[in-house]
């Protein structure tokens, strides 16, 4: 299986109600798209299955919804390494 982590400061979109995330600057370059794509993000020990949502530069972002950031036990502003990896 292809691996590869990032390291990244959890954010939040500064509108009321805005999506919590991770920007992934070096995403295309492991997903060879600049589309939304399927992963499987491994947080502390954790699994998740993830959709990589494109920004529009080349590069992607990762939601973490509540209940993700509860499991782990981090808010906005922590930072986080993900061992991502692409489904089969």
């Amino acid at each position: 299986m292809n691996k590869t982590s990032l390291t990244a400061q959890i954010m939040q979109e500064k509108k009321e109600g805005g999506w919590t995330f991770v920007n992934w600057p070096d995403s295309v370059n492991y997903l060879g798209t600049g589309k939304a794509s399927k992963i499987v993000a491994n947080i502390l020990g954790h699994e998740f299955k993830i959709t990589s949502l494109p920004v529009g530069d080349g590069t992607h972002f990762l939601l973490l919804n509540k209940a993700l950031l509860k499991t782990i036990g981090k808010t906005v502003g922590d930072t986080i390494t993900i061992d991502i990896t692409k489904p089969e």
